[in-house]
């Protein structure tokens, strides 16, 4: 994939890489628990897309996201989600999974088969992709490293690439996964080394061989158009410095502290007010059929379902897929969809 260089710029400045984008449709990820977005991206005309936002007990990662989007056909799939990490003992080269590709190869790939529906999956490829690092990136995580008392010792940079093989409906088809990787060491006693590993935007996607260009081109555009919104990930970092216990008593506080946040970033940076402008004029509020509770969905889709796990995904008027039993696209109805109960929003 090679986005290395362009996901360690989007992580350490939240930019705009919109006037690389292709033509598409602007997409909004929220969350629901604050009501604000977390990212927004460029998606290819009339694809379904879909994305949820969790909240974990984790101090240092409060937050998991992910965004996905399906061609009509149902050939061609792309998933991005957020930042996770990976703790390791011992020094950068000590650590199985940064020798040996295979590994996470491996670890994954039941992941890769469910998100795509692959049967019969292997590894056909699985390598790493060096690069120099973004010394932006590195300087922030030396920043975020020294506020916490710790002397980082050494940092590693790289992309682990992986392709899988499969079958779906019948067809020959392949997944291709891409794991930008920051391994951190430090050495907390004289006797010990550890290695934190972050896993920057993990990204894949799945189509027939003969489509591999084609789809990898659509999903470095998708990437190249995110913008992370900065209020969100500033209340989210807040929040990683806390301590586990700090943070639960923070739950029932989250959504008036984040609009206080937002309402007082917004008065001291107007340019970072105005790039988020779009999202609040193109919104609609409806009901969450699951809680009773408002909610905000995407105002760009003309149609909006919900499962029981507030998954949300959108489309347009005329999007169906192939052999659908319905004139109309309905989630219920699809093999793909229907394994959990589907209920529109509008």
């Amino acid at each position: 994939m090679r986005l290395g260089k362009i996901i360690s710029v989007l992580v350490v400045f939240c930019v705009s890489f919109g006037a690389y984008a292709q033509s598409g449709l602007k997409y909004f990820l929220v969350d629901q628990r604050t009501q604000m977005p977390v990212m927004t991206c460029t998606v290819p005309q009339n694809w379904l897309v879909a994305g949820k936002v969790n909240w974990t007990s984790e101090p240092a990662t409060p937050v998991h996201w992910y965004a996905w989007t399906m061609s009509p056909d149902q050939n061609s799939k792309m998933i991005v989600s957020s930042l996770a990490v990976l703790p390791a003992m011992g020094q950068i080269r000590q650590v199985p999974f940064l020798q040996n590709p295979m590994i996470l190869a491996n670890r994954f790939m039941q992941n890769i088969q469910n998100d795509y529906q692959l049967a019969g999956i292997r590894v056909a490829d699985a390598r790493f992709i060096q690069h120099e690092p973004d010394q932006a990136l590195i300087n922030s995580r030396i920043q975020m490293a020294q506020a916490n008392g710790i002397r980082p010792t050494n940092f590693y940079f790289t992309e682990l690439f992986v392709k899988y093989e499969g079958m779906r409906n019948g067809r020959n088809c392949i997944a291709v996964m891409s794991l930008p990787m920051l391994a951190t060491e430090n050495r907390p006693t004289m006797m010990s080394f550890a290695t934190v590993v972050e896993l920057l935007f993990p990204m894949s996607f799945s189509c027939p061989p003969e489509m591999e260009a084609a789809t990898k081109a659509k999903l470095e555009s998708m990437v190249k158009s995110m913008q992370m919104n900065p209020h969100f990930t500033q209340f989210v970092n807040q929040i990683a410095k806390q301590r586990t216990v700090k943070w639960l008593q923070m739950q029932n506080e989250i959504r008036n502290q984040q609009f206080e946040l937002a309402d007082s970033t917004s008065k001291t940076n107007e340019r970072v007010r105005d790039m988020w402008s779009d999202y609040i004029r193109d919104v609609d509020r409806v009901s969450n059929p699951n809680s009773g509770e408002k909610m905000f969905v995407d105002s760009h889709y003309d149609h909006a379902w919900i499962n029981s796990n507030d998954e949300v995904i959108y489309h347009n008027n005329g999007f169906n897929t192939p052999n659908a039993s319905t004139a109309t696209f309905d989630p219920n109805s699809n093999a793909l969809f229907n394994s959990q109960n589907w209920r529109q929003l509008k």
